[in-house]
């Protein structure tokens, strides 16, 4: 539960961003490496897309995509490339 800590400053507290709940999602991760940054033990992109109802929509892939190359340009965490899809997922 201390790893949620560092993810407060990637999203809010409630990890509510619109209609979704992106806790299940932050829950899991774990802190990872030396900077000891969040990661989710499995397939990112494929729970996002999953969980956001946008498998089969076809800007999913570059929602996620956006995503990544955003949080590139800092940390490039897991827990910051959920926080960017979530929310450029909000303008589909």
């Amino acid at each position: 539960m201390k790893h949620l800590l560092h993810l407060e400053k990637f999203m809010n507290v409630n990890y509510q961003v619109g209609s979704i709940d992106w806790s299940p999602i932050i829950q899991r991760m774990e802190p990872q490496g030396n900077c000891h940054l969040p990661a989710y033990p499995g397939d990112l992109k494929t729970v996002l897309l999953n969980h956001a109802g946008l498998a089969q929509h076809p800007q999913g892939e570059k929602a996620y995509q956006m995503a990544r190359e955003i949080a590139r340009l800092t940390t490039f965490s897991d827990a910051e490339i959920t926080y960017w899809f979530s929310r450029i997922i909000e303008l589909i």
